[in-house]
């Protein structure tokens, strides 16, 4: 009896055992994944300060910010000076694009140094597209033939609504305008191949004078303007989801 229960202490002891060194073998392979997703996440990132790097020699911190908020590369809560270490430039002209891109509403300023990027859905964006097409309804209803002949001569789609939030007396109304434009508008036509939007848009300067049509077409280019915007943004997720799954 004792003999078989020395042999039962015996094998009971070499299976505590083996659960141990099993145990080891798991927790050094989790440890080695993990080590290799953080080494992934880390190359990651500063491949994505290379790009971000590499476009800004092109452009300026003000537009590189706006457009990878606008394309849905940034979200969330950000310290200020991620932004500066990203670009590799110094924290003087982050703060001021910042400033301006708080003005611009794509940013909120949080007291521990950080921001938060905006929340920008669907909705929103069609709701943006939408609101400045009726209030540049409204404003082109003020202006003489004059004014209307002279405005059907731009050709540039960003100056003809530049000219058109000029125009407008409430400063309210008028910040609106030009935040839609100068962040919204240009971002769409800088990033689209503009095919759909100018052929709408010619369509529009042909209606300024008739007041019958004006508005659906000024309707349905606000509407080409919010799609774009949505498509380019779900390119890039699409794209982005391609890159994390390879």
């Amino acid at each position: 009896m004792k003999i078989l229960c020395e042999n039962l202490e015996l094998r009971i002891s070499h299976k505590l055992i083996r659960c141990k060194d099993l145990y080891k073998t798991l927790a050094l392979a989790l440890k080695t994944l993990f080590t290799n997703i953080k080494i992934m996440n880390t190359i990651y990132i500063i491949m994505k300060k290379l790009e971000l790097r590499k476009k800004y020699k092109s452009g300026n911190a003000i537009e590189i910010i706006r457009d990878a908020i606008l394309i849905g590369e940034l979200s969330g809560e950000i310290a200020q000076n991620d932004f500066a270490d990203a670009l590799g430039i110094s924290r003087s002209p982050v703060r001021e694009a910042l400033i301006v891109l708080e003005y611009h509403g794509l940013i909120e300023k949080l007291p521990n140094q950080h921001v938060r990027i905006i929340t920008l859905d669907d909705e929103a964006i069609k709701d943006l597209f939408t609101d400045m097409s009726l209030l540049e309804l409204e404003a082109i209803k003020n202006f003489s033939c004059e004014r209307l002949t002279e405005l059907s001569l731009i050709t540039s789609q960003a100056d003809f609504h530049r000219e058109l939030y000029k125009n407008i007396n409430t400063p309210l109304r008028k910040k609106f305008l030009e935040i839609i434009t100068e962040t919204y508008l240009v971002f769409v036509l800088k990033h689209s191949d503009g095919t759909k939007i100018n052929s709408v848009f010619e369509k529009l300067i042909l209606s300024l004078r008739k007041t019958s049509t004006l508005k659906s077409c000024y309707i349905a280019y606000s509407e080409v303007l919010a799609d774009e915007l949505i498509r380019i943004r779900t390119e890039n997720k699409n794209a982005e989801e391609e890159e994390s799954s390879c």
